[in-house]
């Protein structure tokens, strides 16, 4: 009789554990959320750029703004942080006659930078600023008031600092200020506003 009583107790339990457990949602799995600490990519965009010369070269230039265009190659990393390697390709048109003696001024540019980029919010979103080194290679054709066009061509050091906002994993915009030179006495300074999209 005891065995019975005990074994009816037991079923008696289980039967009124069984439906609390029966009850309980099932527990659903948290929403991906895109982050920065859950991916180490890469990818490849274009941009195109609106360029203001800025002291020597945009006297020489009678302030003439230049167009210009270019790829990136951009490596996420945890923390906000990325790194990007861009190449791009600048036109300045011809300016008016300035300096002594007058010199009607064309140039152009091949711009490399390593840029170093820290994103505040740490995901693919908001604002950026960043820092970059590279190099410069500059071309300038210079046509005096009476006598022949004159060409010529340097390579110098760029240095970059900038801010920017990313709208979405596609689209970013940013500004930049390019710091190099031509001479010892000749600055060519950039002032860069340019628009970004993935491929």
């Amino acid at each position: 009789m005891r065995h019975v009583l005990r074994n009816l107790v037991l079923l008696l339990c289980a039967a009124s554990v069984a439906p609390v457990f029966a009850d309980e949602p099932e527990a659903k799995p948290a929403p991906h959320r895109w982050h920065w600490h859950c991916r180490d990519r890469s990818e490849f965009a274009w941009q195109v750029q609106a360029n203001l010369p800025a002291k020597e070269l945009g006297t020489a230039l009678d302030h003439t703004t230049g167009l210009g265009l270019g790829v990136q190659w951009n490596r996420y990393y945890k923390d906000g942080l990325s790194r990007r390697t861009r190449l791009e390709w600048n036109v300045f048109p011809e300016g008016g006659p300035a300096g002594t003696p007058a010199l009607k001024t064309k140039a152009s540019n091949y711009v490399l930078s390593f840029d170093h980029l820290y994103h505040f919010s740490g995901s693919y979103k908001g604002p950026y600023v960043l820092a970059g080194l590279g190099g410069v290679r500059w071309f300038f054709d210079r046509t005096p008031a009476a006598g022949a066009r004159v060409s010529s061509h340097t390579t110098k050091l760029a240095v970059t600092a900038g801010a920017g906002y990313r709208f979405n994993r596609a689209l970013s915009a940013e500004a930049r200020y390019l710091v190099s030179s031509v001479d010892r006495t000749y600055d060519g300074n950039v002032l860069q506003g340019s628009v970004g999209m993935k491929f």
